[in-house]
């Protein structure tokens, strides 16, 4: 069976696989490839409305009670301002707004159904930073944006009554709707109080993110730039004319401009205290401008495009670049007031003024991220994403251990593994190194240590007693075990470049312990039980049911097949564990015929452990074969359309996908400062990084198989770049292609990838 197709420009397959040469090449600027509507159908779950990057507040319509925006759906419940792009679980969503016109009928606190607004897209519009849509009522919505602040401006028909419903209760998962310490569910955790004839503010405490116990307080502060003349609040089920103020679990204002046409409204948010959440507001949006500050969003995200300028290519092939991009910088998330205050892991307020921090973040999908998004944000941004290493560290600080899948200033403990050690190790190696790296060690070390009541690595004792997570003690003990020796390998090359010995050689000895699941007689990943017995059953080419979302005794989201590759940090002494590259080749060669799939035996790109695979094949000695799947990604599974993020986008993780495979380079081991080589996607990218450094990469040819590589002018026979050769000044990397694959290069182990034991 052929594994790879070989193109030449003419042929039929030319309408799956079109040649680089044959393609239209697009001009198309790169804020308005950006698609924020890219994500919104299809799983992906990302939100189209405004944003800066890393924006506290994401002003955005939401189409169901989870604060989602699902593209299919025909109404909005509301414009609220807070959200995750891309997770799989609903969180945020506070303090929805939705114009209207009819009367207030009845409590939308007991049922909001009747009050949702329909629309469809042809009325729609979205750009970084900025959203607006016509009703079907008529009424016009626009959006924008500051930082933790931004400003809405609703336009009335002509003679339809301006009213708009302001939701406190809005919020995805309330907690309120769970029982308090006393058995009894608090009924007063949702509150908005009207404090002038033009303003409001409120709070809200939700959380419980994919069902943890997690939970935050958020407060709001809004103006109109008119007076409401009538009002009604309601309280759960009851409606309340002309009350000043609501508490419960579901509460809200009704407000009647009368005949207006035009209502401005700014919102201002903070985890802090509605007075911080209104100086936010004052700070930055003082005016009553909405060109103004859209205009300025505008210009924040084109500065951060310009940082990955990117050359020709199609329209389609820019969106879904540029689209990509925008997602993998609207998290984490500032979370610190303009003056520095923040809410911390303690429930206490800290202060940033007197240190060098600019500001605290949250909301880290640790697992998703760390295989390709911090590194980008690191290389662009160092010095901001130092911060956001410094603020897992604080966070650390104040209750013990690094949090695991931070969402506001909570710990959910969703996904296995100890992954926020490897975000900020991956962080320092790609360039963000201005954070207090001898305490981000130090808790390093303490979570893969202490097994008394180590929250953040559940069943470490097994692992450093036995070697593994045992089967009969959890049900995803085999990735547990992989991601654990990620950890500690990441761990390994963070102490070795702190100059710790020591905890270089103790987390490089535990990084191994990968090597005690490799059944050697099936050459696979294989979950054990505690006496040291393999898990009996076990059968690697078995597909697993749908009904569990695919998952395989022992593996997180996955099996075998998809869990046994992501060791890229020990590629080498892999491949020979499985029995040598005559076995591994073939077995890379089947798992790609497929490159989307649940409980089956093949590639998955809609989830995370697969990511780094299709560069296996260089370290394998067979790069043309990285270059067809890392190609066929792109073509096959990504898509300029609302559903066409395959998958949870993860806060930008699988955006970071296309993203990275289509500059030709990827950050395949965690915790190394160095990338994998694929293919270019774009004739020509910049990248503009901190320090005065310039990365032009450019491909010239007719397809994407690569012939020979040049690092400023001289031959490159490596597919490993390490980052120290990116030298102050312009870096030029040029990839000559062409239709049939350079089945000598790279095959030599001096040219593969390094071994990093």
């Amino acid at each position: 069976m052929r594994l790879f197709p070989v193109l030449r420009c003419g042929l039929a397959l030319l309408s799956m696989l079109p040649c680089v040469s044959m393609m239209a090449q697009s001009t198309l600027a790169a804020y308005d490839a950006a698609d924020p509507m890219i994500g919104t159908a299809g799983g992906g779950n990302t939100f189209p409305g405004a944003s800066l990057p890393f924006g506290m507040m994401q002003w955005s319509p939401d189409t169901n009670k989870d604060a989602w925006y699902i593209y299919g759906d025909k109404q909005i419940r509301g414009f609220s301002l807070t959200h995750l792009s891309g997770a799989g679980c609903p969180l945020y969503g506070d303090f929805a707004v939705l114009p209207a016109t009819g009367a207030l009928s009845g409590s939308p606190g007991a049922d909001f159904a009747p009050y949702a607004a329909a629309f469809d897209h042809s009325k729609e519009e979205a750009h970084p930073g900025y959203y607006a849509v016509t009703l079907a009522n008529g009424v016009r919505v626009e959006i924008t944006v500051s930082e933790r602040s931004g400003i809405a401006r609703f336009i009335f028909p002509e003679g339809t009554p301006a009213r708009l419903l302001v939701n406190a209760g809005s919020s995805a998962d309330a907690l309120t709707d769970r029982p308090g310490s006393n058995g009894i569910v608090d009924s007063d955790e949702n509150q908005i109080a009207l404090t002038a004839p033009t303003s409001f503010a409120g709070s809200s405490t939700a959380g419980h993110f994919c069902s943890s116990n997690s939970h935050y307080t958020i407060y709001v502060a809004g103006s109109f730039n008119k007076p409401y003349k009538t009002t009604a609040m309601w309280q759960d089920d009851a409606v309340v004319s002309d009350a000043k103020s609501a508490k419960g679990k579901h509460t809200g204002a009704w407000l009647d401009f009368g005949s207006e046409r035009e209502i401005v409204l700014k919102m201002g948010v903070s985890f802090v205290s509605e007075e911080a959440a209104r100086k936010n507001l004052d700070k930055e949006i003082p005016g009553w401008s909405f060109d103004e500050v859209r205009a300025k969003a505008r210009a924040t995200w084109t500065s951060l495009f310009d940082h990955v300028a990117v050359e020709g290519g199609t329209d389609d092939q820019r969106k879904i670049f540029y689209t990509g991009v925008y997602h993998s910088f609207l998290s984490p998330n500032v979370f610190s007031d303009e003056d520095g205050q923040y809410i911390g892991f303690d429930h206490k307020a800290h202060a940033l003024a007197g240190t060098k921090q600019k500001a605290q973040y949250a909301n880290y999908s640790d697992w998703d991220i760390y295989r390709n998004t911090v590194q980008l944000q690191a290389l662009l941004y160092p010095e901001r994403e130092s911060d956001m290493m410094q603020s897992l560290v604080n966070d650390a600080v104040e209750s013990g251990w690094f949090p695991r899948w931070a969402a506001a200033n909570d710990v959910t403990y969703v996904m296995g593994g100890d992954s926020p050690v490897v975000v900020i190790a991956s962080a320092y190696a790609f360039g963000a190194r201005n954070f207090d790296t001898a305490t981000a060690l130090k808790y390093m070390v303490k979570a893969g240590t202490q097994t008394a009541d180590n929250r953040e690595r559940p069943f470490l004792a097994d692992y450093l007693k036995l070697g593994y997570v045992p089967s009969e003690k959890d049900r995803t003990a085999a990735s547990r075990t992989l991601e654990y020796a990620s950890d500690d390998f990441a761990i390994a090359q963070f102490a070795k470049d702190l100059g710790h010995e020591a905890e270089y050689q103790q987390f490089l000895k535990q990084s191994q312990n990968w090597k005690t699941l490799l059944d050697p007689a099936t050459g696979w990943i294989r979950p054990r039980l505690s006496d040291g017995t393999w898990l009996p059953g076990f059968d690697a080419e078995r597909s697993m049911p749908k009904a569990n979302g695919g998952d395989q005794q022992g593996f997180e989201e996955g099996n075998t097949y998809q869990y046994t590759f992501m060791i890229p940090f020990d590629y080498p002494a892999l491949f020979a564990a499985i029995g040598g590259e005559d076995k591994v080749i073939p077995r890379l060669d089947k798992f790609f015929l497929k490159l989307r799939c649940w409980g089956e035996p093949c590639f998955n790109i809609e989830n995370e452990p697969d990511f780094v695979t299709p560069y296996a094949y260089d370290f394998a000695g067979q790069p043309w074969k990285t270059e067809d799947a890392v190609t066929r990604i792109g073509k096959e599974t990504f898509k300029a359309a609302p559903n066409g993020i395959p998958g949870n986008d993860d806060l930008g993780a699988t955006s970071g996908v296309y993203v990275w495979n289509a500059l030709g380079i990827y950050p395949a081991v965690p915790g190394v400062g160095g990338l994998a080589l694929g293919t270019p996607m774009f004739p020509k990218a910049t990248l503009r990084l901190a320090g005065g450094r310039t990365v032009v990469i450019t491909r010239e040819g007719s397809s994407f198989y690569v012939q020979q590589v040049t690092l400023n002018g001289a031959p490159y026979t490596s597919t490993w770049l390490p980052l120290a050769k990116l030298r102050t000044g312009t870096t030029k990397f040029q990839f000559t292609t062409d239709t049939q694959p350079n089945t000598k290069r790279g095959t030599a182990v001096a040219d593969r990838p390094p071994s990093f034991r």
